[in-house]
């Protein structure tokens, strides 16, 4: 892209005054609607004709919502019990000390012991 183009010198030109905000732009009331339809089943490109019709329109965003809270329900149920199964299964010690036989389950630990016990020594 030419260094005199208006895109870039807004991207990458320097502020007069302030900064720019950190992390993503802001979006704006048509990104939001979008992002609700979707998570609502409902299709971005044809929603307006399914709202001009009250009752098919109330409809389609109950569905809509029941459909959502099911997904958002399944989704929780399946963390917490992946976080119950994680739990229930620590992590066993793969690492043992040569000379006394301790387990350890990470490899700085077996280092860490070693190197108090050559002290010792």
């Amino acid at each position: 892209m030419d260094d005199q183009r208006i895109p870039k010198v807004l991207l990458y030109g320097e502020l007069a005054v302030g900064k720019r905000p950190l992390g993503r732009p802001k979006l704006r009331y048509k990104d939001n609607l979008k992002a609700t339809l979707k998570s609502l089943s409902i299709p971005v490109d044809s929603w307006e004709v399914i709202a001009a019709d009250r009752p098919q329109w109330r409809g389609a965003v109950h569905q809509g919502a029941q459909l959502a809270e099911t997904r958002r329900s399944t989704l929780a149920a399946s963390k917490r019990e992946a976080r119950k199964v994680r739990d229930e299964n620590p992590a066993q010690p793969s690492l043992q000390c040569s000379t006394c036989g301790r387990w350890f389950r990470a490899r700085i630990g077996l280092i860490s012991h070693a190197r108090t016990r050559d002290k010792d020594d």
